[in-house]
């Protein structure tokens, strides 16, 4: 157990150390540079505090996350859909695979342009169809990677020896699937995530990205700072502290098994 904690810790401050490199960067330059251009720490505390204070971090990090989950929640159910259609019909396969291909090689700002046009500078559905257009592609190929690489030999031993539905699923399909499902889950909300504040920033008046491109076109550098920490830090939080254990606890209860 020790042992284990020390290593822990290792890990933590190895983590840590890239960070404090580029803090200890940034406390030297600003204050040898304009707070224009590059404001102080301190400067970045004090416009955080004051988002805070005003209500605005709050406010804007519900509206943004709300925007997020549901976007990437309907790419999430219509992805592993896709899929499974995908590997079952070769036909639709060929029909499909080329206009996944498109959707994926087009720039978002092709798509957040064409959502402005459809929908307009709207409170949400500008945001959620980049989310959702971005992230799809993403969740389908994972997935159906996934599916296409179980081992159908071991599907067919299964029912000879008469193994239940269940047992197929839990034993067969669920570890296989799972790097994949968890490499579509982190990636697929990266993607998500960007998307949400890049829509925001151009085609929203409400969230985190309108907050950022408000304090862009106001020179509010400090604030435009501590914006984006705040990005760093959540994103940082769901990645370490959602992601990465439920990954490790489906590991072990799979070795479990």
């Amino acid at each position: 157990m020790k042992s284990f904690i020390i290593k822990k810790i290792k890990e933590i401050l190895l983590g840590a150390t890239g960070f404090l490199v580029v803090f200890l960067i940034w406390f030297y330059y600003s204050g040898q540079i304009n707070p224009l251009i590059l404001p102080t720490p301190g400067e970045t505390w004090a416009a955080f505090i004051d988002i805070y204070q005003k209500g605005d971090l709050f406010f804007n990090l519900f509206i943004t996350i709300k925007r997020t989950l549901i976007g990437y929640g309907l790419a999430l159910i219509s992805g592993f859909i896709l899929a499974l259609l995908l590997n079952k019909s070769k036909i639709l396969k060929n029909i499909l695979k080329p206009l996944i291909t498109v959707i994926q090689t087009t720039p978002p700002v092709i798509w957040l342009a064409l959502a402005v046009i459809w929908f307009g500078i709207a409170d949400n559905l500008t945001p959620i169809f980049l989310i959702f257009i971005v992230t799809l592609p993403i969740i389908i190929i994972n997935i159906f990677e996934g599916l296409h690489d179980i081992d159908n030999n071991l599907i067919e031993m299964a029912k000879v020896y008469k193994a239940s539905s269940k047992e197929i699923l839990f034993d067969i399909f669920i570890p296989s699937l799972t790097p994949y499902i968890f490499s579509a889950l982190s990636i697929g909300f990266a993607f998500a995530w960007k998307s949400t504040i890049f829509a925001e920033f151009i085609g929203s008046n409400s969230g985190v990205g309108f907050a950022l491109s408000m304090a862009n076109s106001n020179l509010n550098t400090d604030k435009l700072f501590a914006w984006a920490i705040v990005l760093i830090i959540l994103m940082l939080v769901i990645e370490y502290l959602i992601i990465k254990p439920l990954q490790k606890r489906i590991t072990r209860w799979k070795k479990d098994e």
